[in-house]
């Protein structure tokens, strides 16, 4: 491999930036994976605001879309919940949270 991935593609990956490139190149690759962990995802679209849940997991968000048929503003209202990024490298590749926050802690 020469100069510095374009594509992180396995965990050896990000070893390999980790002991090959200063942290000022490899650390923001490692941070993401903890901040990349966990999204706000729609779940399910309500009927209204006060049938949604809301609390440090959960959230109603309005959105505004224009019928097709008739041109007009739509109002719906969604319920969205902070879950498990599914594209997230973190669960993809198997790292754990000491295993990130140790190379992050270690990179000083």
């Amino acid at each position: 491999m020469k100069g510095f991935p374009k594509h992180l593609n396995t965990k050896e990956d990000y070893y390999y930036i980790k002991a090959k490139f200063p942290a000022e190149q490899w650390k923001p690759y490692w941070q993401r994976l903890l901040d990349e962990r966990y999204r706000w995802m729609d779940d399910h679209e309500i009927p209204r605001p006060a049938q949604g849940i809301i609390d440090e997991t959960h959230r109603v968000e309005e959105r505004h879309s224009t019928d097709p048929q008739t041109g007009e503003e739509v109002i719906t209202w969604m319920q969205i919940e902070y879950k498990k990024n599914p594209g997230s490298d973190f669960w993809r590749m198997e790292f754990t949270l000491e295993e990130v926050e140790a190379a992050l802690g270690g990179a000083e």
